[in-house]
């Protein structure tokens, strides 16, 4: 039976069925708002990059053609700290931690986006809603000259967060500063456009070296909110169908974003809702240490036992600290241990997470290489483009071609293509489409030792594993978990190696029949983690242990 994709909206609470906006069709536009350039990404930057470049991939596999936009946020009061701190050039820090970005995400597998707007390149729209929000009296010039919201003109402000009004402090999130309370008309206004007069300490720390640009109200910089309106409505249009973001995000800084694009692009939305469905993945968390238990509320969770990720606090997950090349694991580890759940549902990480999630890759990988074997008698492998022309040869449900022991394994592979489906279409459950795949991998294991028992393997057997092997590939990119097995740039290619020239020693040492060496390279692999598998014809492979 058909299933209709289902998402859960910030906004609604709840979840509705996903139907683009009319005026699009089958054509989809998504904004995720991307990093704050000032440092390295860690783990939860990963999550909040995996989880819309997956939504991204579902929806084209289910047909739409998406639009796909995210920012690099390049000015912003923490670059402007730690520039002045390390008298390192802002600019220059942003473009370092750009780059870093790109080559991370590409680790990841994270398909580029149709465009990455970077604020520093749309100051002139800025201004322009700036000047929109005053003629329409919702923003107003304080005492200080610093240009404000005016979070009590907006009669809808709070509906994605759900707080309200008299509720809010400040919503600063350590990006203004306190002491400009007292020139609001409502704690809960944010800024729109930020002198530079106003931060003395900025000026006589670093000089003309602070980020400036001219403005109607004088030198400054615009507030972090107003980017994201501005580039969001010039790469996509108001309205557009998806904006994602971590949950942190909700508050302030997408309730301010919706408040300020709504009343500057009134004319052009009719009144109505700037985004159709917001959607925000859960954090990334650390196990919380003895050390941590006098922390105050918003940095531990007592109920879960974690901690907020913080530099602070000396437990930041470095994302290049942790995959290839700098890191131990294969990046497609981080990929599958973040899929393992639910993207709206916290994640309290531990190091034993990647171990599990590599073993888990290596159980695909394995399976995959197992019945490429049985595919191509002859040894020759897929690359990572050949494995897609082997369609015109899968198999079709109701075959009679396939009315042999094979079907439980034909019938596993749609199964599993419809488990799939039915996981995803309810919104976006990954770990429900992994158990698909998983379950496919065991039908397909199983099919294959019967084969390997009776020595036999007819053409329509070979068929029935080339379609396995090619749904598995299938629904792992639709993941972006990558469909052929990679070696690490850096050392990776060099234990292959390695690993080929003790496998050769071993027959060496068997074709001497000094087989207490053999078992000795044997035994030794074992213990490293890899296992050994002999095939007929005197052939010997070695793989890491499941």
């Amino acid at each position: 039976m058909a299933t209709m994709l289902r998402v859960t909206n910030t906004q609604t609470r709840t979840k509705e069925e996903f139907a683009p906006l009319a005026e699009c069709g089958r054509r989809v536009r998504i904004y995720c708002c991307g990093p704050t350039v000032y440092d390295s990404l860690h783990l939860g930057h990963a999550r909040a990059a995996i989880t819309p470049d997956v939504i991204r991939r579902y929806l084209e596999y289910s047909g739409y053609q998406v639009r796909y936009v995210t920012n690099f946020t390049d000015v912003d009061d923490k670059i402007v700290k730690r520039s002045i701190r390390e008298g390192w050039d802002w600019r220059e820090i942003a473009a370092t931690y750009i780059d870093e970005y790109h080559r991370l995400m590409a680790a990841l597998n994270v398909k580029p986006a149709d465009a990455y707007p970077r604020a520093t390149e749309h100051i002139a729209e800025m201004i322009e809603i700036v000047e929109v929000l005053l003629v329409r009296k919702h923003a107003y010039i304080a005492r200080d000259g610093d240009v404000y919201f005016d979070t009590a003109s907006f009669a809808r402000y709070g509906a994605l967060s759900g707080r309200k009004l008299e509720e809010e402090e400040a919503g600063l999130s350590g990006r203004i500063d306190a002491q400009r309370l007292a020139v609001k008309r409502n704690s809960g206004d944010f800024v729109l456009w930020k002198l530079n007069k106003n931060d003395p300490d900025e000026l006589k720390n670093a000089g003309m070296a602070v980020p400036r640009w001219p403005s109607p109200w004088g030198e400054g910089r615009p507030g972090w909110h107003l980017e994201c309106s501005a580039m969001s409505q010039m790469y996509l249009g108001v309205p557009f169908d998806i904006h994602c973001g971590g949950m942190d995000l909700v508050f302030p800084h997408h309730e301010d974003e919706k408040a300020q694009t709504e009343c500057a692009f009134h004319d052009l939305l009719e009144g109505a809702e700037s985004v159709k469905y917001w959607l925000h993945n859960a954090f990334v968390t650390v196990k919380s240490r003895p050390e941590d238990e006098k922390l105050s509320a918003d940095l531990l969770d007592a109920a879960s036992g974690s901690v907020k990720m913080s530099k602070s606090l000396g437990n930041v997950k470095w994302l290049r600290e942790m995959i290839w090349p700098d890191g131990p694991y294969d990046p497609m580890a981080v990929r599958m241990m973040l899929l393992s759940s639910h993207y709206r549902s916290p994640i309290v990480f531990e190091p034993a997470m990647l171990d599990e999630a590599t073993a888990r890759l290596e159980r695909l990988y394995n399976a995959l290489d197992a019945l490429d074997r049985a595919t191509h008698p002859d040894g020759r492998q897929h690359d990572h483009l050949s494995w897609k022309m082997s369609s015109t040869t899968l198999v079709k449900l109701g075959d009679p071609a396939f009315e042999t022991q094979t079907i439980p394994l034909v019938k596993a592979i749609f199964e599993a293509e419809t488990t799939f489906k039915a996981s995803m279409d309810d919104d976006f459950n990954t770990a429900g489409a992994l158990a698909s795949i998983f379950d496919l991998v065991t039908e397909a294991n199983q099919e294959l030792a019967r084969r390997r028992k009776e020595g036999d393997c007819s053409a329509a057997d070979r068929t029935a594993f080339r379609s396995a092997a090619h749904t598995i590939r299938t629904l792992m990119e639709t993941l972006g978990l990558r469909p052929i097995r990679a070696q690490s740039a850096a050392h990776g290619g060099d234990t292959q190696r390695l690993l080929d020239l003790l496998l050769a020693l071993r027959q060496d040492a068997r074709k001497e029949k000094q087989f207490k060496m053999a078992d000795g390279i044997r035994d030794g692999l074992a213990g490293l983690g890899y296992e050994i598998e002999d095939l007929p014809g005197g052939k010997s492979i070695v793989k890491k242990k499941r």
